[in-house]
């Protein structure tokens, strides 16, 4: 069978473009999402910096500081000694704070959505280093009456802070990125599976349509030559018939095999025409039992038949039908060699739901596994006078019907060739 290769020479380099495309996209999107998650980390670190500072101001100048008119995010804020004693303070900060040495400015709670931020007075954030100067060692003798704590008024110069802030808004908006790096990767995968499998689908049908092409252009070309072989086919057995009569009887033997040779070559032209025109013919209605058994008494081989045939119908061309029943027994009769005289071939004819089968068994030396799929190939043949047309051109005309042949190898021996065609009428 002609087969053709039309995938241009850089298509063997598009998948793997295109993989390592969507792997790289799929790469940068999770590091664009995880740039933005800390991103937002640190914008709600900054924020905290910006509301300590804020209120540490307003502390300075009016010497307390009112929750009723803050932000509802600041859960608690709180002034503190260097020895940890609170000077002033409300909402949740501790009555009394330490900060370990190397320990971290910033602590989030997750269960509770919170970020606490502890830090020496004068230290941190942009704005608290820009008020360093003004503000880095902080005078607590101006702090509220009642608040000097078991140090008195003049206590030491320096002190530290404490900020509890809601940041909810934080966690889900993580929540979010985080499913994100988890999604985006899966559509991007979707995204390139589906585009990898329309560029496979397009190539395909690309490949079809130029093998469709070709075959239109070399079918033209067969049937041509078929024409013109049959005309000296017939010039030749024209001059065959007139040599016959001139030649005395009994040396006419060379001239036997010449008008073999050319039957064989008449019939071959023909097949190669039928196999290149319409495979659809004239559809009618068939009963197939009936049919059968007409074939059955019509066939020059033996065949064996089930007595009890049920009674179905199938919209087929009845020459077509027929030429394909006979191919197929002649197969079959042909598998047993030189035993063919002493076993026939079986035919059985079954229906399932709104499929029809008509299967032709035999019990000869079968077909060898790696030959099943071959033997549909046009012109590929293991007989010395095959044409390897027959079954091609049988296939042909089942699938033109909407139904299927196909070989499979009996147990014990032997082939079964199956037709499958649906039921054309009621049984």
């Amino acid at each position: 069978m002609l087969r053709m290769s039309t995938r241009p020479r850089g298509i063997r380099f598009l998948v793997p473009a295109c993989i390592l495309l969507f792997v790289g996209l799929a790469l940068l999107t999770v590091f664009f999402i995880t740039g933005e998650s800390d991103r937002a980390r640190i914008l709600v670190e900054y924020e905290a910096d910006r509301v300590a500072a804020s209120l540490v101001d307003t502390y300075r100048s009016q010497g307390s500081i009112d929750p009723a008119g803050l932000d509802q995010r600041i859960l608690g804020f709180g002034i503190y000694r260097a020895e940890g004693s609170i000077v002033a303070g409300f909402g949740t900060a501790p009555s009394f704070l330490q900060i370990p040495e190397r320990a971290p400015a910033f602590r989030y709670d997750e269960h509770l959505q919170t970020l606490a931020l502890k830090r020496p007075l004068g230290m941190g954030g942009p704005r608290l280093e820009r008020e360093r100067g003004r503000w880095g060692t902080f005078d607590f003798r101006n702090r509220p009456r009642g608040t000097e704590g078991s140090r008195g008024r003049n206590a030491g110069s320096s002190g530290m802070f404490f900020l509890s802030l809601d940041i909810g808004e934080f966690y889900q908006a993580r929540k979010l990125y985080a499913a994100a790096t988890v999604i985006a990767p899966l559509l991007i995968a979707g995204l390139a599976a589906a585009l990898l499998a329309l560029i496979a689908s397009n190539l395909r049908y690309r490949r079809r349509a130029e093998e469709q092409q070709t075959l239109a252009r070399l079918g033209e070309s067969a049937r041509t030559l078929a024409h013109e072989i049959r005309n000296p086919l017939g010039a030749i057995r024209i001059q065959t018939g007139l040599l016959r009569k001139k030649m005395p009887e009994g040396i006419t033997r060379e001239l036997d095999v010449i008008e073999e040779e050319t039957e064989r070559l008449n019939v071959l032209s023909r097949r190669v025409g039928d196999f290149l025109k319409s495979p659809a013919g004239t559809l009618q209605q068939i009963e197939c039992a009936e049919f059968l058994r007409d074939l059955s008494r019509r066939s020059s081989y033996a065949v064996h038949m089930d007595a009890d045939l049920p009674h179905c119908l199938v919209s087929f061309d009845r020459d077509l039908l027929r030429s394909v029943i006979e191919n197929l027994v002649r197969n079959a009769h042909e598998s047993y060699g030189n035993m063919s005289s002493e076993n026939a071939v079986e035919i059985a004819l079954s229906r399932e739901g709104g499929r029809i089968t008509i299967a032709v068994r035999d019990k000869g030396k079968g077909i060898p596994g790696e030959l099943l799929k071959k033997v549909f190939d046009p012109f590929y043949t293991d007989k010395i006078h095959g044409s390897g047309i027959g079954l091609p051109l049988a296939r042909r005309f089942v699938e033109a019907a909407g139904g299927t042949l196909t070989l499979a190898p009996r147990t014990g021996g032997g082939t079964e060739a199956r037709v499958v065609l649906p039921a054309g009428g009621a049984s």
